[in-house]
């Protein structure tokens, strides 16, 4: 019986962490990019990957007097990083290149 209780506890605690973890762009943050003009269907945002949304939710979260420009600057860049994997196919523009 204890065991039961011991994992159900364990359960819940990584059931309830796990969504601090989530990946990915919430509502308000596609609130704060309505205000500044950006369409939740932009091409740009639907290409980001896990690691792009998380750097992108973290910009728009972090308080700044800059934070507009900061998001600006950020979606630049992942535009410049979707360019790159076009051009370059089968490759990601933040792996390492095989040495030739």
């Amino acid at each position: 019986m204890r065991v039961l209780i011991v994992l159900g506890s364990a359960a819940i605690i990584f059931a309830a962490t796990i969504s601090a973890f989530a990946v990915g762009l919430t509502d308000a943050d596609f609130d704060y990019l309505a205000t500044q003009n950006i369409a939740k269907e932009r091409i740009v945002l639907l290409n980001l990957s896990p690691k792009e949304q998380a750097r992108l939710h973290g910009i728009i979260n972090y308080v700044s007097s800059a934070r507009a420009k900061d998001v600006i600057e950020a979606l630049d860049g992942f535009i410049e990083h979707q360019r790159w994997e076009q051009q370059h196919p089968g490759e990601l523009w933040d792996q390492p290149r095989p040495v030739k």
